[in-house]
């Protein structure tokens, strides 16, 4: 009997924890954003319809951009 061999998926790599802080005098500062109701990292979405979403939880704030003339 044969074994099928199937293609592997790309294995997702881990983001590193130093991409999501910097330090400005001496203080450890966040770059990303929190998220108002599960306190974790949100993301950031840029284009025609630039916003912030949480993963963990779904929530979503939309940046407001100036009408177009």
């Amino acid at each position: 009997m044969t074994t099928k061999k199937g293609k592997r998926g790309k294995r997702k790599k881990e983001k590193k924890s130093y991409t999501y802080y910097e330090i400005k005098d001496g203080k450890l500062v966040r770059r990303l954003k929190k998220c108002p109701r599960c306190a974790s990292f949100m993301a950031v979405h840029k284009g025609e319809n630039a916003r912030y979403t949480c993963g963990k939880c779904a929530y979503t704030e939309y940046q407001m951009t100036p009408a177009i003339k």
